[in-house]
């Protein structure tokens, strides 16, 4: 399904109902901006009712081609989904012949989501599957969702097409699993992991996370992709109150997930190629995070007196990117022998990752606690009360790292009062904090 960015209409004031329909009663002609019918509808998920229902479907039964009522309308398609419409279904249905593929891609998602089984609905976005131009990924998960037995065959065609691309033949092999429990073809998603494309081996986790494959849940963690892919990975395919599963142990598994040391990642080592220490430098910049693992693997083995001097000038920029701050925690922490005043510097922008200017859920706030308590134990150990405490700290992998700064404290001998932590965590609401917590109880006899 499209996936707008819309920040921008998260930062402005929110549309009151009155307000939304007010825009949405409007003829284009009167709108003060283009983008205001897509504003309303965004706007129109805080409002779940019939009369929001209403007000969406008029948008979508209208003849209005114009791009900007093109984008509201895929809005609208997505909204009513959430808000679980059935009675839209008629209305989403027609745009599976739409000429615009998102819109198509938008409604065949939908309709899944709203539970549609009719057969009309079924053959429609099967026969669309012969369309290169449509998203096929999509399509064949929309029908894997509406559990569309009858068209399997047709899905299977896929298989022998050698264009088909990875992301698509991963839904072909996932819909196979699910509508007839056929997982003869499961193992090749492993081979997907390891593809030079970002986003093949971003799907390829999502794939083995839909057919919930936990046989290749220690590959998807050693995976080059973004933290979260694989933090969702690990807690949608493990079990509930397992510790153990075959050869992987949860706890561990954990650790090294929030380390997330590049040298237990899946690297070729000669991926980049031999260059300047401040071309690897850059790709802390990079989308990719192969790229990036890569890099900072090369750079981690470099003294700190040679990256420094090229390590600095770009300081801030990487102070306002999101990808370059999270490798940057990790190299602050894995590297030694830092001088005063590089310490300095690297206090400074530690303490502004941890701030409260960025979203809760930023992935580098674990880094930045696990990088703190390392290089300044004393500063970290002020902030523990904030850490563990969940209402404070929502996202469960800071509140895990600030377990694990605490594993480091005891384990030197120091500071026995931190024990009190451990049995406010040990009643957290997410179960890897309370499986951390009670390892730790155990480890230093404190039950």
């Amino acid at each position: 399904m499209l996936r707008v960015k819309h920040g921008s209409f998260d930062n402005l004031p929110i549309l009151t109902k009155d307000e939304v329909f007010q825009i949405l009663d409007k003829p284009m002609h009167q709108l003060e901006l283009s983008s205001d019918y897509y504003k309303a509808v965004f706007h129109s998920l805080k409002y779940p009712g019939a009369d929001t229902e209403e007000k969406l479907l008029q948008l979508l039964d209208s003849s209005i081609e114009d791009s900007c009522v093109c984008l509201a309308k895929r809005k609208a398609i997505e909204i009513l989904a959430r808000h679980g419409c059935k009675r839209a279904i008629p209305s989403i249905r027609g745009y599976l012949k739409s000429n615009d593929p998102y819109l198509v891609e938008n409604a065949a998602w939908a309709l899944q989501k709203l539970g549609c089984r009719e057969t009309s609905s079924i053959n429609l976005i099967a026969e669309l599957l012969d369309n290169p131009n449509q998203n096929r990924r999509l399509l064949i998960q929309s029908l894997s969702g509406m559990q569309a037995v009858s068209v399997l065959d047709k899905i299977k065609n896929l298989l022998h097409d050698p264009s088909t691309s990875p992301g698509v033949r991963g839904a072909v092999i996932v819909a196979i699993k699910k509508l007839s429990g056929d997982s003869q073809y499961i193992k090749e998603l492993a081979k997907f992991l390891l593809l030079p494309n970002q986003n093949t081996r971003q799907c390829a986790v999502n794939d083995i996370i839909e057919a919930g494959e936990i046989s290749l849940l220690d590959l998807i963690l050693k995976t080059p992709v973004a933290p979260s892919f694989r933090m969702r990975a690990l807690d949608v395919l493990w079990p509930e109150n397992c510790l153990k599963f075959n050869e992987l142990e949860l706890l561990r598994c954990l650790d090294d997930l929030i380390l997330d040391n590049p040298e237990k990642l899946s690297l070729a080592n000669d991926f980049l190629g031999s260059q300047e220490d401040s071309f690897y430098i850059d790709q802390f910049f990079s989308t990719d995070f192969r790229r990036a693992y890569t890099a900072l693997k090369v750079i981690s083995n470099r003294k700190v007196d040679e990256i420094w001097p090229i390590l600095y000038p770009k300081l801030g920029d990487m102070r306002v990117d999101y990808g370059a701050l999270y490798f940057l925690m990790i190299l602050f922490r894995v590297k030694d022998r830092w001088n005063q005043e590089q310490l300095q510097e690297i206090r400074g922008i530690i303490l502004h990752a941890l701030g409260k200017s960025w979203p809760a859920m930023i992935k580098f706030r674990p880094a930045a606690i696990l990088a703190l308590s390392k290089l300044f134990p004393s500063s970290s150990e002020e902030f523990l009360p904030q850490w563990i405490n969940q209402y404070s700290t929502s996202f469960w992998a800071c509140r895990y790292a600030a377990l694990m700064v605490i594993d480091r404290i005891l384990g030197m001998g120091k500071n026995k009062s931190f024990v009190e932590y451990l049995l406010v965590t040990r009643e957290d609401s997410n179960r890897f904090v309370r499986a951390k917590s009670e390892e730790l109880l155990f480890k230093y006899h404190c039950e």
